[in-house]
């Protein structure tokens, strides 16, 4: 059975280098295109991409449309569908103005990709993301054992996940060092930390209580002077396996090196909450957790931009937008109580005009 063209090899192997050199593609990104484009060959039992038509592309389409989510089971996303082919229209447009390819791929056929616009308007709908609450975390806490330099480590993690919301690439990543316990903040500087496009961030801790805020700094105390780490080692180190009398390897004393992947973060937060009795949440719910606690102390839209800027996000669209949507039982309190609290100051000038300026950002970002 045919598994590869080779003459699609070659230029896929330009078209990623273009990707990366030229337009400045993260890894990630071209692995996503090179995913979208195995499937698409895979469809055309690996034809060359010359031989590009209308018919072959709706072919695929169909086909797509059918596929399911490996870990549900369920038909795959339309966000996943829109990915996959805005991939390959950005291929496929660029290919039709390399020289073998020009006079072969008709532009308009390229089109065909395109989804409805009932897909495409479902893909940018805001889903319902499950998140724990702030009472939740605190009891997940408060039941995990602290008895181990191991549990001590996993405590203060979620401690910390909620402190800051910083996505697990970058705690993966972090030092001793980019922790500033008294001004409380963290610097997540991209010469050395994991952060979303290389940006450098400066998260101050969000107010969620003294008793979250406390596990993280008994952790970063207890590197520092019981266990003698100095700054430039790892502020959540990994595991440390040894082998035990029988030969077996177990994990019970800290490395002084960073973990390799995400996964062992993932695997703790998720263990954790499930033994409490909790959804198996993943570190990145938390950021919807810190949005929802920002609706609720934030009182101008300077604050909001404040607690946007926390979470990493250029501008306060990005966290509305993808991390903004109320639950229908907050919507309903809200509305009640709206023109109730008169101890409130009122409403500037000013604020009136920001929110204008972010509703119209919005606006735009949905018509575009």
């Amino acid at each position: 059975m045919v598994s590869y063209n080779a003459k699609n090899e070659r230029i896929k192997r330009e078209y990623f280098e273009w990707e990366k050199e030229a337009n400045g593609k993260a890894q990630n990104t071209i692995d996503n295109v090179r995913a979208a484009l195995y499937l698409f060959e895979k469809s055309t039992n690996f034809k060359d991409f010359a031989t590009l038509t209308k018919d072959s592309i709706v072919a695929f389409k169909k086909e797509l449309m059918k596929k399911e989510n490996s870990k549900t089971d369920k038909p795959i996303s339309k966000t996943y569908l829109l990915h996959t082919t805005k991939h390959l229209i950005d291929f496929f447009k660029w290919l039709s103005c390399q020289s073998g390819y020009k006079k072969k791929i008709h532009i308009p056929d390229i089109a065909y990709f395109k989804l409805s616009d009932k897909d495409i308007q479902i893909a940018h709908s805001p889903s319902s993301k499950k998140f724990p609450t702030i009472h939740q975390i605190e009891c997940v806490v408060e039941e995990m054992p602290a008895e181990t330099e191991i549990q001590k480590r996993d405590r203060a993690l979620i401690a910390f996940l909620v402190l800051t919301g910083v996505r697990v690439t970058a705690i993966a990543s972090l030092k001793i060092k980019h922790v500033f316990l008294e001004e409380g903040y963290v610097e997540q500087d991209p010469n050395e930390v994991k952060t979303k496009f290389s940006k450098k961030i400066t998260t101050y801790f969000f107010p969620v209580g003294e008793f979250l805020r406390d596990v993280f700094i008994d952790w970063v105390n207890f590197l520092k002077n019981e266990k003698h780490f100095d700054y430039d080692c790892p502020l959540f180190p990994k595991t440390k396996l040894e082998l035990d009398k029988n030969n077996q390897f177990v994990g019970e004393r800290l490395d002084v090196e960073h973990w390799q992947s995400t996964t062992p973060i993932r695997g703790i937060v998720e263990t954790a909450f499930e033994e409490a009795g909790f959804f198996r949440y993943t570190p990145h719910a938390f950021r919807h957790t810190l949005t929802q606690l920002s609706y609720e102390v934030c009182r101008t839209p300077e604050d909001f931009k404040a607690c946007s800027q926390n979470l990493g996000h250029n501008s306060p669209l990005t966290t509305l937008t993808s991390y903004g949507e109320i639950p229908v039982c907050n919507q309903g309190k809200i509305i009640k109580n709206l023109g109730k609290n008169d101890e409130d100051k009122p409403v500037t000038q000013r604020e009136i005009q920001e929110l204008k300026n972010l509703l119209l950002q919005r606006n735009n970002h949905n018509l575009a």
